[in-house]
């Protein structure tokens, strides 16, 4: 990976879409498993930014194909040009919790359970996030959005005098 061509996304657009039967099994799944695992620690603990690729890829850890292992080393590129990357804590100004939630209802093609994503800043700095797949099936787009934002204050407990700000792509 010393001179590797850099990303700049974590996954490719389309990687969802792809059909499983589609990409030939890994032999050894042994080292896709061990970089799943280093890039589980880093989403979870520095870089938000690589969580719902991680997540993804995390999801066939032990039916690894040669598509997934193509993906895992884009991730691997991308931190490699995005070694700089920082996460800054608070403004001063004004202490304001913003809550943003996403869900991506048009990526579940085979169980119809969608991402969702959500991320919280407490002051202009990111204190938490989280990327996983939904527990239920929704029916629509409105329907999970609203399971996400409903995970993320259950979770995290938002209620009474917090400012909550939904952001929408």
């Amino acid at each position: 990976m010393q001179n590797c061509k850099l990303s700049n996304v974590p996954m490719s657009s389309g990687f969802l879409q792809q059909k499983e039967e589609d990409s030939e099994r890994l032999q050894t799944t042994q080292q896709y498993q061990s970089i799943i695992g280093a890039l589980l620690y880093l989403a979870v603990n520095t870089r938000p930014d690589i969580s719902i690729a991680t997540s993804i890829l995390g999801r066939r850890v032990t039916k690894a194909t040669k598509a997934d292992w193509t993906e895992c080393k884009k991730v691997l590129r991308y931190l490699r040009g995005t070694v700089d990357y920082e996460l800054h804590l608070g403004s001063g100004k004004r202490l304001q919790l913003e809550c943003f939630v996403d869900a991506d209802w048009t990526g579940a093609v085979t169980d119809r359970k969608y991402n969702t994503g959500f991320m919280l800043k407490l002051d202009g700095g990111l204190i938490t996030w989280t990327c996983r797949k939904q527990t239920s099936v929704a029916l629509s787009s409105c329907e999970a959005e609203y399971v996400a934002l409903a995970e993320c204050l259950q979770e995290h407990q938002c209620y009474g005098n917090c400012l909550l700000i939904l952001a929408y792509r």
